[in-house]
């Protein structure tokens, strides 16, 4: 009797340690899934913010180019001018 007793309390043993065994395995991969969520959340904050300074970059260089748009046509303008002053002044 005492034999099938410490048999079954050796196997009570080895079946508490492979339960918590398991169980120590399910908290480091519950662990380690936190982690990985949270760097996922740190992911998408990082690239919402890169799109927003993207979108802005975007539309800075579109003014920029308004600009420049425009400051040729001032520039083609006066050139323009100067050239027709020169004629007139050259001619006279």
């Amino acid at each position: 009797m005492s034999a099938i007793a410490t048999t079954v309390a050796a196997t009570v043993d080895q079946q508490s340690s492979a339960v918590a065994s398991i169980a120590e395995g399910v908290g480091r991969a519950s662990d380690e899934a936190r982690v990985g969520a949270e760097a996922m959340t740190r992911v998408a904050e990082v690239t919402a913010s890169a799109r927003s300074t993207a979108s802005g970059v975007k539309d800075l260089a579109d003014s920029v180019a308004v600009e420049a748009e425009s400051l040729e046509a001032e520039v083609r303008q006066f050139l323009d001018n100067v050239q027709a002053a020169w004629f007139v002044y050259s001619k006279g």
